[in-house]
């Protein structure tokens, strides 16, 4: 069994040598027997993009604003007093942290998952103005 990489290489399962197509490589030599007998290797799956440690206040509301969140949000804000440390993040924080405890008590009052977060986070690192 074998597993295509990243820049036609290919990862034999067994024991998870990177084998390079070249032909003059006998695991390559294997490889393409095994092609030949009928096999396909299983594809290659890119690993997941890396998860922004923070975005801007921009990126942030442009992604809260597509996904619906935003008076969701407003409406809650508006019920937390002037000097309410979550109030006084949403409005003034110029960057938005993932491991903020700001951050967490809107996600959870949202009930975005942990997952539902950094997908988000990941959807707002690619906003530009």
């Amino acid at each position: 069994m074998y597993k295509l990489a990243l820049y036609g290489s290919i990862i034999r399962a067994t024991d998870g040598a990177c084998i390079p197509p070249a032909e003059g490589n006998v695991d390559y030599q294997k490889y393409l027997q095994w092609l030949a007998e009928g096999n396909t290797p299983e594809p290659y799956v890119p690993p997941p993009p890396p998860i922004p440690a923070s975005v801007t206040r921009f990126q942030a509301l442009a992604v809260l604003a597509a996904g619906g969140y935003l008076p969701t949000i407003k409406t809650y804000i508006s019920t937390l007093g002037e000097d309410n440390i979550t109030r006084l993040a949403w409005e003034n924080a110029a960057d938005w942290e993932r491991t903020s405890p700001t951050l967490a008590a809107l996600a959870a009052m949202l009930g975005l998952t942990d997952t539902e977060v950094d997908e988000l986070f990941i959807a707002a690192a690619q906003v530009s103005a």
